[in-house]
C-alpha cells in the first residue's frame, strides 16, 4: 500500500515511562522525513509551520479548519508515527469544538492541542504583548466537550493555556485536567527560567506537554528530563531549518545563475525519490499494471 502503516500508537507511547519527543512539521514531506528519523517518537502538526509552509503567512489563524484538517490528513498518510494536531482554539465554542476534534480524528490525528485564546488566535512567539484568553469557565466547557465527545477513546486531549501568570496557569491547568484533558500545556512566556517550568510541572500534578521554543531551546536534553514533562515538542525545527537552507540555496542560485558549484547541501534526485517512496510505487506498478509491451 502507498499509505504508511502505523507502528506504535500515541496511547502506547503515553503508557511508557520515557519522555516523548516530537518534531513539528507543516507539510507532508517534512512528516515523511521525520518518519525515517530515529529518536523522534511522534509528530506535531505545528500551526506555525502549517501557516508558514502552506500559506507563507504568520500564525494568526489565517488558515481554516478545513485547510488544517487537510494538511494533517496528508501528514498521517505518509507517516507511521502518531501525529498530534495543533487545532488552535478549536474553531468555535464548545459545540463547534466537538466537530473539530472529530474532523481531526477522521484525518488520522491521535492527539489534539486546544488552546484557551480568543479567536482568531495569535501565536505567542509572534507578539510581545500578552494574548487575550477566554474566561476559564468557557475554556473548561470546551475541554469537557472535547473529552466527552471524541470518537476514539484513545484520542489524547492536550489543553493549552496562554496565560502568562504562573499561578493562574497552574490553576487553569488543574481545572482543564479535571475537565478531561490528558495533558496540560503552558506557553514559554509564562516562565523566566527552568526552575519555574519545573514548578509548573510539579504543581499541576498531571502529565505536561511542553513546547520547546524561544528561550526553552537553550535547554539540554538532561535539563528537559529534569523538568519532567511527558512530551517535549520541538515545534519549529522544520520550518526554521527549511527557511535557512532554502534561502541560502536561492541566494546562491541568484548570484551564480547555476547550481554547478552550489555549496548549500542538497539531497540528490535519486535519494529524494527514495525518501518519497518511489521504490514502493515501482513494486506496485509491477504487481498491478499490465505489461505495456504486450498491450501496445
Amino acid at each position: 500500500m502507498i499509505r504508511v502503516k502505523k507502528v506504535v500508537s500515541l496511547k502506547d507511547l503515553m503508557e511508557r515511562d520515557e519522555l516523548i519527543i516530537t518534531a513539528g512539521v507543516g507539510d507532508a514531506l517534512s512528516a515523511r522525513i521525520v518518519n525515517n528519523i530515529d529518536g523522534i517518537d511522534a509528530i506535531l502538526s505545528s500551526g506555525f509551520a502549517i501557516s508558514a509552509q502552506q500559506l507563507g503567512l504568520p500564525d494568526v489563524e489565517f488558515y481554516t479548519r478545513t485547510e488544517n484538517v487537510e494538511a494533517v490528513s496528508k501528514m498521517t498518510y505518509v507517516s507511521s508515527k502518531p501525529i498530534i494536531a495543533d487545532i488552535d482554539t478549536g474553531y468555535g465554542n464548545a459545540i463547534n469544538i466537538i466537530k473539530s476534534v472529530n474532523e481531526f480524528e477522521r484525518a488520522g490525528a491521535e492527539g489534539v492541542i486546544i488552546e484557551d485564546q480568543i479567536s482568531p488566535k495569535r501565536c505567542p512567539i509572534l507578539v510581545d504583548e500578552t494574548n487575550t484568553v477566554i474566561p476559564v469557565e468557557e475554556a473548561v466547557g470546551k475541554i469537557k466537550a472535547a473529552s466527552e465527545n471524541k470518537m476514539n477513546d484513545e484520542t489524547i486531549i492536550i489543553a493549552r493555556t496562554d496565560v502568562t501568570d504562573i499561578d493562574e496557569a497552574i490553576n487553569r491547568a488543574k481545572l482543564y485536567y479535571e475537565a478531561g484533558a490528558n495533558l496540560v500545556q503552558p506557553i514559554s512566556k509564562t516562565f523566566k527560567n527552568k526552575e519555574e517550568v519545573k514548578r509548573f510541572v510539579d504543581e499541576v500534578e498531571c502529565p505536561v506537554s511542553l513546547v520547546i521554543v524561544g528561550w526553552l531551546e537553550e535547554l539540554t536534553y538532561e535539563e528537559i528530563q529534569w523538568i519532567n514533562p511527558k512530551i517535549a515538542h520541538f515545534a519549529l525545527i522544520s520550518v526554521t531549518a527549511m527557511n535557512q537552507a532554502v534561502t541560502q540555496a536561492f541566494q546562491e542560485l541568484g548570484r551564480n545563475r547555476s547550481v554547478k558549484e552550489m555549496k548549500t547541501p542538497r539531497t540528490t534526485h535519486h535519494d529524494l525519490t527514495k525518501v518519497l517512496g518511489m521504490d514502493k510505487i515501482s513494486k506496485l506498478e509491477d504487481k498491478y499494471l499490465p505489461n505495456e509491451s504486450v498491450i501496445f
